[in-house]
């Protein structure tokens, strides 16, 4: 998602409100196997000492692998991002206009993700018996 930030130099906010993805590629190697109904909503100002500051809500779903029978779990997401993300200046560059955004949400919402889900069904699956027991590596 591009910000054009010509507009955001001269109107000095941006207003954000829609529905965003993220190519597999992204996602592939974070244990994630799906990412669905992704919103954000919120703005990226400039602030009086020339910051962009951004506040955004994202909204979604994530579907991760149950860790214990690797079936889907759909987990819900909903970050708040209220960041300084730097100076404008560093960011403007007069030949291109625009400011990326998707790898700066990427960043707050991959950490969400987490360790390991366990679908409802299983949670009182017994992990020991006589004899045996699952081990973790």
């Amino acid at each position: 998602m591009k910000i054009d930030l010509f507009k955001l130099n001269n109107l000095g906010e941006v207003t954000l409100d829609s529905d965003i993805s993220f190519d597999e590629s992204y996602y592939i190697n974070a244990g994630i196997r799906k990412i669905n109904n992704l919103h954000i909503s919120g703005t990226i100002k400039i602030d009086y000492d020339d910051c962009l500051i951004s506040d955004i809500d994202v909204i979604g779903e994530f579907i991760l692998p149950c860790a214990i029978s690797l079936e889907d779990v759909s987990y819900p997401i909903n970050v708040k991002i209220e960041e300084n993300m730097g100076k404008f200046e560093d960011f403007y560059n007069k030949n291109k206009n625009t400011l990326d955004i998707l790898p700066f949400i990427w960043e707050n919402i991959v950490s969400e993700v987490p360790i390991r889900v366990v679908k409802e069904e299983h949670k009182d699956v017994q992990l020991k018996g006589e004899g045996w027991e699952v081990i973790s590596d």
